[in-house]
């Protein structure tokens, strides 16, 4: 009795289980005749004719334009080694004939798991794709065949991205790095030979949109606010029934002396602490994952910071409270098992500078204070850079150095300066 029967992808699935593990069915063998099939399917597309020659080798044509016959001839010791040569001359055709369409749409989901691989930051990644949705998605960039992207095509685009969006030229590296790396990975994977967006040239002196750079009052706590934001500091740690955060207090106060990140702030521990008065950052704690990462946001931040006489004072003062409280903690300024939460230290922050009637001033207000006050009290450049965790002076310059005085002090000092 014949019965047709068809079977959905379990039920095949199960009688394929069935057949290996009672040795019905053998795994090699079916590699085998599926090689074969498909070396039978790749030869099968050679229209030449095979032939040996009088010297015993074996002959034959593939296509090849270059030549003026528009055919090249390919000579091999054996048969066998000749139709090994075709099969993977057809392999790679195929291949190429695959990556013939390839766009940047096709590419660019398979480019960020690859990058996604290569880091531990989500927020970067979280980053890129919104700028694929916001500069790349619905735009008709995405669909060309990634072997049609010139250096004409793509000069076009990246200047019409920057007229487009009035970019400032950090704006333009951040969004044109699904561009510039996912046709790096393309050459990785042999889509096309060399990337063109490197050939690109950008007159950022007359495109990119400047820069101004923000007053300094919004940048740092001005001297005249940080003697009163200290006092609340106080007030809060030694006397606040409502604090839940008991140590966020004194965290503020130490971030004041050291200027570290918010990530870095929460996940310092005791162990960090050196003998000579310093304390070894190499941590930090992740706010997207809420978890803590055994590095610091760059190379560089892995640092040693001196401690001040104050900065001591504080970590003897949470010492002294966790003992009090009977709370075990591996993290200086927590009051349980965790790292101190961010957020309880974002919220001191806003209702410190509510209190005081200035603009809301972030922590990462209070480390560009730090390293300003630094740079004021004439501390060497490059030791500054070492202490803040940068890899570049020019980034301590140009994005940390900022004026603590309000404008009376200004006038004073510029005053006391040209005093003849």
């Amino acid at each position: 009795i014949y019965m047709e029967t068809k079977l959905n992808n379990d039920e095949a699935q199960k009688i394929v289980d069935f057949a290996l593990q009672h040795g019905i069915l053998n795994l090699d063998d079916v590699q085998n005749q599926l090689n074969k099939k498909r070396k039978k399917e790749l030869l099968a597309q050679h229209a030449y004719k095979i032939w040996q020659g009088s010297d015993s080798r074996y002959r034959t044509y593939i296509d090849d334009s270059t030549k003026p016959s528009g055919r090249k001839l390919i000579v091999k010791t054996s048969e066998e080694d000749l139709t090994n040569f075709l099969v993977s001359y057809y392999e790679d055709q195929d291949q190429k004939s695959l990556y013939r369409n390839f766009s940047l749409e096709k590419i660019y989901p398979q480019w960020l798991e690859y990058k996604s691989l290569h880091t531990t930051a989500q927020n970067s990644i979280r980053r890129i794709n919104n700028d694929w949705n916001k500069y790349y998605l619905n735009t008709d960039i995405i669909h060309v065949p990634l072997q049609n992207l010139n250096k004409l095509t793509l000069d076009t685009w990246a200047h019409k991205l920057i007229q487009k969006h009035s970019m400032t030229k950090k704006k333009y590296y951040n969004s044109t790095i699904i561009m510039r790396q996912s046709l790096d990975y393309a050459v990785d994977l042999g889509i096309i030979e060399s990337n063109p967006f490197s050939l690109i040239s950008i007159d950022g002196k007359k495109l990119f949109q400047k820069v101004k750079k923000k007053p300094d009052y919004t940048q740092v706590f001005l001297t005249n606010e940080i003697k009163p934001l200290a006092q609340m500091a106080w007030e809060d740690f030694f006397h606040s029934n409502r604090l839940v955060h008991k140590l966020a207090p004194l965290a503020i106060l130490f971030q004041f002396q050291t200027g570290l990140r918010i990530g870095e702030l929460c996940a310092v521990r005791y162990e960090d602490l050196e003998s000579d008065n310093s304390i070894h950052i190499q941590r930090m704690f992740r706010y997207e994952t809420n978890e803590i990462v055994e590095h610091t946001k760059t190379d560089c931040g892995d640092r040693i910071i001196p401690l001040t006489d104050l900065a001591m004072k504080y970590i003897q003062l949470a010492k002294e409270f966790q003992v009090k409280q009977g709370i075990t903690t591996s993290y200086i300024f927590s009051i349980n098992e965790a790292p101190l939460s961010p957020r309880s230290v974002s919220y001191l922050y806003k209702k410190y500078c509510d209190q005081m009637d200035v603009i809301r001033k972030s922590s990462h207000k209070t480390r560009k204070t730090f390293i300003s006050a630094l740079l004021d009290g004439k501390v060497n450049l490059n030791t500054v850079r070492e202490i803040a965790g940068h890899a570049d002076e020019r980034t301590t310059l140009g994005c940390y150095c900022y004026d603590r005085n309000n404008e009376l002090e200004k006038k004073n000092l510029i005053t006391r300066a040209l005093a003849v």
